[in-house]
């Protein structure tokens, strides 16, 4: 496949290449914060693509698996080598044969990032042969030491109301982080038994979109040439009105008829998460696109970078995810588009 960027690199894009190895090697080493490193590594091995073609970027990812595991056994990083491989893969696709369908393209790079969580998620659970939630609850306790694992332990631990026959201990006890590790393991076991795919669902489709909004933008800047033919602006993508009848209204009710039924809690927030929250929120993302290119110069920079912190602050916090939601909803029924321009004009 030939390779698509002819001119030569410059010393910002070397310097991007330069970090990739490194972001890598501190996923591996410290995988309860690859979550967080992972949306930044995807778009950098897009732009490795963009420039080499497809053999480096699924090296750098080969070479992430292959040294993590054998240096550091880990099940976290068998997921996240699985999920980025399949992401990375989603997105070449939908840039190299969906030039002008953006939802389509969207979906596929989502897709393929879920499908690399769930099977990232079944080898562990078929390595392991244990139970999911049991699995998150022995690496709580294993890895407790972890300065992640062993924060949130602590908050957990300290926010917990103690049960009537338990004594709760302060910071300064013996057994303090013990007890809170083992706070927190329980948490997970119950939590990762309910909840493992409605995660799996968020965090890939987050992977897919993050992935899918880079590759837009560079491929905007760059005209698509080459092996990057996908061209669509991220202003211009838009929630059709027959989202609203296809996916939001059906998953809505759908969530709402299993949220009656007792033990169904976990599979009607799942469907209503991955058919109207995510997808409406992907709508609002490109309604601050467009919102974003209105501005000029210096104010456009700015524009987008708030733009990327309500990116980061709906993925950490679901409140601000719902208002995205909403926003969404509300552009693909009153084309918010539409109105701006003809207050513009």
């Amino acid at each position: 496949m030939n390779t698509v960027l002819k001119s030569p690199p410059s010393v910002c894009e070397v310097l991007l290449y330069f970090i990739i190895p490194f972001l890598l090697i501190a996923a591996g080493a410290m995988p309860s914060t690859a979550l967080l490193i992972l949306p930044i590594v995807l778009p950098l091995l897009y732009l490795l693509y963009k420039r080499f073609g497809p053999y480096l970027p699924l090296g750098c990812i080969v070479f992430y698996g292959i040294l993590s595991l054998s240096l550091n056994y880990d099940i976290l990083t068998v997921i996240y080598c699985v999920t980025l491989f399949f992401a990375f893969c989603g997105l070449a696709v939908c840039v190299q044969f969906l030039p002008s369908q953006y939802l389509l393209a969207a979906a596929v790079a989502a897709i393929f990032a879920v499908l690399g969580a769930f099977g990232g998620v079944g080898i562990v659970r078929g390595a392991e042969g244990i139970p999911v939630g049991d699995i998150a609850a022995r690496y709580v306790i294993g890895e407790r030491d972890d300065p992640v694992i062993s924060y949130f332990a602590r908050e957990y631990y300290d926010a917990e109301k103690p049960r009537l026959d338990e004594v709760k201990l302060k910071p300064t006890d013996d057994g303090y982080d013990e007890a809170a590790a083992k706070s927190l393991s329980e948490w997970a076991k119950d939590e990762f038994d309910t909840y493992v795919w409605y995660y799996c669902i968020h965090w890939g489709v987050v992977l897919g979109f993050v992935g899918f909004f880079v590759a837009a933008g560079l491929n905007g800047k760059l005209g698509g040439r080459g092996n990057a033919r996908f061209t669509a602006k991220i202003g211009d993508m838009k929630l059709p009105r027959s989202f609203l009848w296809t996916m939001a209204i059906p998953a809505t009710v759908t969530g709402l008829i299993l949220g009656f039924f007792d033990g169904y809690g976990a599979l009607s927030a799942t469907v209503m998460h991955a058919f109207c929250s995510l997808p409406a929120a992907f709508g609002c993302y490109t309604l601050l696109g467009y919102f974003a290119s209105l501005f000029k110069g210096k104010a456009r920079i700015a524009a987008y970078i708030v733009f990327g912190l309500i990116g980061i602050a709906a993925v950490v916090f679901p409140f601000a995810l719902f208002i995205l939601s909403i926003l969404g909803v509300c552009d693909c029924i009153l084309n918010l588009r539409f109105w701006t321009e003809y207050i513009r004009n």
